[in-house]
């Protein structure tokens, strides 16, 4: 009985709630190498976990940086940074992936490995439609996109047209500069008016020094009066520009950008606009009016040299130039000149725009374009700017007259 005693004491010693009541404990044994081993077990799973924790921002810092690295591997090779002048590129679509960070590891390289060989393949598909150049998008007012490429290329003409549209640019500078020094700009006003001849001044009184006795010029008498010396300006220093464009670069660089952003071209369109400045005080006579009009197109002269090339808002802003310069006439109401020069500027419209004949279409174009200084210049003579510089024609003139009948 004592031994049973004493057992009893040993169970509730090692029990570690004791029990109050008098029912046995029950006595829970664990094999020692069993608890070893599911601790360790523990201890692996938590440190993989930890490790996972630890690695698993790491892991996407260096996806994300290589998809970056790689989507601006991609766009150097196609777009490349050039010293020379370019153009704005538009491109349909995007090379970036984005991904919600809720996606997983197999996730993402799945979309990546979809994603990367279409951008591959567009790109692929671009460049061997692309020759040297790269194709050159621009916006129109529109909101569409006009390929200059593609535009410049439907008007490729042959070396021999390209020297015409030359050649064609020639009469109408060589009929300004025959009019001014011939005289024959004061002869023709006399022979229909002759209402200077009541204003000639007493050959005492007059100041004969503003005359020119020149032999090799004997027709002219005086200086011309400056609004039709505003149209000459304006066509004379034009048309170098345009006959060098046309005669050496326009058939020798490729159609396209090279053609488009070079100076020759840049200069022939630039220049267009000093001429519309020019004729601005031509058919006005007004130096304000001349001032506003020069500030417009000293803008759109410089716009003319920018590295982003519109085609259609240069062809725009020319039109608004050529229209703004004609006011003067509208309002002076003299609508038969308008009339005439709103034809023959129709007219070149649709010759630069629809091409109708063809590589010839320019050389028209041109021509068409001579038959409007004679008509400016001959209204230029009648603006009130122009008065006193024919009386003083008038008075050389009758100067002349009087000392070759001496």
């Amino acid at each position: 009985m004592t031994r049973i005693k004493m057992d009893e004491l040993k169970e509730r010693k090692r029990s570690p709630l004791p029990s109050r009541s008098n029912s046995p404990v029950p006595v829970i044994t664990t094999n020692y190498e069993t608890k070893i081993s599911a601790l360790a077990k523990i201890n692996r799973l938590s440190r993989l976990n930890s490790f996972q924790r630890t690695t698993t921002p790491v892991l996407d810092m260096i996806e994300t940086a290589s998809n970056t690295l790689t989507t601006i591997d991609r766009r150097d090779q196609f777009i490349p940074d050039d010293d020379e002048d370019t153009v704005s590129l538009d491109f349909s679509g995007s090379d970036e992936t984005t991904i919600s960070s809720d996606d997983s590891d197999t996730e993402r390289r799945r979309h990546h490995q979809k994603q990367v060989p279409n951008d591959k393949s567009v790109h692929i598909k671009r460049s061997r439609q692309q020759p040297e150049e790269l194709r050159l998008r621009t916006h129109t007012n529109s909101g569409k996109e006009l390929d200059v490429e593609k535009y410049m290329a439907g008007r490729e003409m042959t070396p021999f047209q390209e020297r015409m549209n030359a050649v064609t640019v020639v009469p109408g500078a060589f009929y300004c500069i025959m009019v001014l020094l011939s005289g024959s700009w004061l002869s023709k006003t006399i022979i229909e008016g002759n209402k200077y001849e009541q204003d000639v001044m007493d050959v005492n009184t007059f100041d004969d020094s503003q005359c020119i006795s020149w032999a090799w010029l004997p027709h002219l008498h005086a200086l011309p009066p400056l609004p039709p010396v505003a149209v000459a300006i304006g066509i004379v220093f034009h048309a170098p520009f345009s006959f060098i464009y046309h005669w050496k670069y326009a058939h020798r660089l490729p159609p396209g950008l090279a053609r488009t952003t070079h100076w020759s071209r840049r200069m022939d369109q630039a220049m267009i606009h000093f001429c519309c400045a020019c004729m601005s005080y031509a058919t006005s006579g007004k130096l304000d009016f001349f001032f506003v009009n020069f500030l417009y197109n000293a803008d759109c002269f410089v716009r003319q040299f920018f590295k982003r090339v519109q085609p259609r808002r240069n062809q725009v802003r020319i039109g608004i130039s050529v229209a703004a310069y004609t006011i003067p006439i509208l309002r002076r109401e003299e609508f038969l000149l308008y009339s005439k020069l709103g034809v023959l500027f129709v007219i070149c419209g649709w010759l630069f725009r629809s091409y109708p004949i063809g590589g010839w279409s320019h050389s028209a174009f041109h021509i068409v374009l001579a038959f409007v200084p004679p008509m400016l210049m001959t209204a230029a003579l009648e603006l009130p700017a122009s008065q006193n510089q024919l009386r003083v024609a008038v008075q050389c003139a009758s100067l002349a007259k009087e000392n070759f009948v001496l």
